[in-house]
């Protein structure tokens, strides 16, 4: 019977070199750190909610002392690791000094761009052990230079700072694919368990996996897999629970507790919707050509292919299906998409017949992939809610703002942006039981706390009034957004606040624009008018 844990039934072959310039890893991974670099100065803003407010704004909280997170009943739904190495690093930046909000996550991009590397790197090692360095260059250059790889790769994204650990598991379990041991097992499930820590779903890479080796009853490797998964998840998880929340693993408890009742309330979708994005993030016709390859490579890396295909199965059965939640898988689906494809063309008579055919189609796909790779790494998400932020934040007489959002629903401000604490006035009212209970009780607030009143068409004046007069805290700017009904909405405001000068509008940025274009029920227009309520 064969050796269940040889990833490659043959000897990995070495196709002949082509002619085109293949750049060795370390011009790779020096076109990805600039990549990265670009992005980390350029591409501000963050991409998503949770890149922001699940992270930095919590963390940011705990350096002021609040108790966001911690004060619930129920231990938070995000990775407490991920965020509390943000504290750490905000907590010794504020100690030094460095406070600036804009600096500090120019700092934090530049930080996740240099850690993104091992992916490249992992990349590059996993392909070399599996099929030779030729191809090792090709998957490297991919996970360097896809469109989407600098600009996820700097954002405060637990989908892709759990991709370098997992990655890690898989290398020591194909590095030493010939003489696995004990302690290969153990530090393998560690990595696995470092990266279930920023992400839990990426279990679900272990289980697949672990049914190679139950297939195979290589009942040890489970047994030493297993404890080093545990062993690290227990030690810290199950630590950080036991000591804020009710008992070890509380949190992930009550994170599938809460995904089983609420997996229709997010973005749903049908089976195949993860199937077409992973087609069209990997760009036809080439995405079609790795997902061949991936297919084909089943008995050369079993563990690195059934681990996909349970993380990709799982997600697509799974109702709530959010882009961001996909990729995790695209290393595994770059790195065997390549050998699978490469060996196929090899031997395919009728890619030998029509090369250039071939040629062309990746020559488009560098085309396309280099312009929106450089378009995304200058790209400013979310400007116009950030900006405003950073521009309040010189402000001496700041107190509170009004953000007023006409007929569109309100958003949450990144408040973390004035450099000061702050909190939306709803979490005050008396039935709130929010972050801020302890001000409800106490009704001390720093001077320079802000407070920040949302509302829009459907909110009546006399629920701001309320909120006003409960917080004792009178607004000194208003940010009025979007174009739509600006004089209505200037006169109904004015019952409040007569006296308004207009101080600067900021305008999104054209990646924002874009995408309100695109689809503007959704990517709603923000033109941010800021307007000094004057007494």
């Amino acid at each position: 019977m064969p050796d269940p844990l040889t990833l490659s039934p043959q000897p990995a072959q070495q196709v002949p070199a082509r002619r085109e310039y293949l750049p060795p890893l370390l011009t790779i991974l020096l076109l990805a750190l600039g990549l990265r670099v670009l992005a980390a100065f350029f591409s501000k803003g963050y991409a998503f909610h949770d890149d922001h407010f699940d992270v930095i704004s919590i963390a940011q909280d705990w350096v002021y002392g609040l108790t966001t997170w911690l004060h619930q009943p129920l231990p938070p739904r995000h990775s407490m690791t991920y965020t509390g190495l943000h504290y750490g690093l905000f907590w010794l930046l504020d100690t030094v000094g460095f406070t600036n909000p804009d600096a500090k996550m120019t700092l934090v991009r530049l930080l996740h761009g240099v850690y993104s590397l091992l992916t490249v790197y992992l990349g590059y090692k996993i392909t070399e052990e599996l099929a030779g360095e030729t191809y090792a260059r090709r998957a490297a250059l991919l996970l360097a230079v896809l469109w989407f790889m600098p600009f996820m790769s700097v954002r405060n994204l637990v989908e892709m700072v759990c991709i370098p650990p997992y990655l890690g598991g898989f290398y020591v379990l194909v590095r030493y694919r010939d003489r696995l041991q004990a302690r290969h097992f153990l530090l393998a499930g560690a990595l696995f368990g470092v990266s279930f820590l920023f992400r839990y779903h990426t279990a679900l890479f272990l289980m697949g996996a672990g049914a190679v080796l139950l297939f195979r009853q290589q009942w040890k490797a489970i047994a030493w897999l297993a404890l080093g998964f545990i062993g690290v998840v227990g030690l810290v998880q199950g630590t950080i629970d036991g000591i804020l929340f009710d008992y070890p693993m509380d949190s992930l408890v009550a994170y599938f507790l809460f995904n089983s009742k609420g997996a229709f309330q997010y973005s749903t979708g049908p089976v195949y919707r993860f199937a077409l994005t992973v087609l069209g993030f990997l760009v036809p016709p080439i995405s079609a050509f790795l997902v061949f390859g991936y297919a084909r490579t089943r008995r050369l890396a079993p563990l690195l292919f059934w681990g996909g295909v349970m993380f990709f199965v799982a997600h697509s059965l799974f109702p709530n299906k959010q882009e961001r939640f996909i990729l995790p898988l695209f290393p595994l689906l770059i790195i065997l998409g390549v050998i699978g494809w490469e060996r196929y063309v090899a031997g395919a008579a009728f890619w030998h017949r029509h090369p250039r055919l071939l040629a062309n189609s990746w020559r488009l796909f560098w085309v396309l992939n280099g312009i929106v790779t450089l378009a995304l790494a200058l790209t400013y998400s979310k400007k116009s809610r950030v900006e405003p932020m950073v521009y309040l934040s010189q402000k001496t007489d700041l107190r509170g703002i009004v953000l007023d959002f006409g007929p569109h629903g309100t958003k949450m401000p990144p408040i973390f942006y004035l450099g000061r604490m702050g909190a939306e006035a709803s979490a005050f009212i008396p039935d709130s039981s929010g972050v801020w209970r302890r001000y409800q009780q106490q009704r001390r607030l720093p001077t320079n706390f802000v407070m920040t009143y949302a509302l829009n068409d459907k909110t009546p004046l006399r629920r701001l009034i309320s909120e006003m007069n409960y917080t004792q805290r009178r607004p000194t700017y208003l940010l009025l957004v979007g174009n739509k009904e600006i004089d209505r909405r200037l006169d109904r405001l004015r019952l409040l606040f007569p006296h308004l000068k207009l101080e600067q509008t900021i305008t999104p940025s054209p990646y924002d624009q874009v995408l309100h274009a695109l689809n503007p029920r959704v990517h709603k227009d923000e033109h941010v008018r800021i307007y000094q309520i004057l007494k």
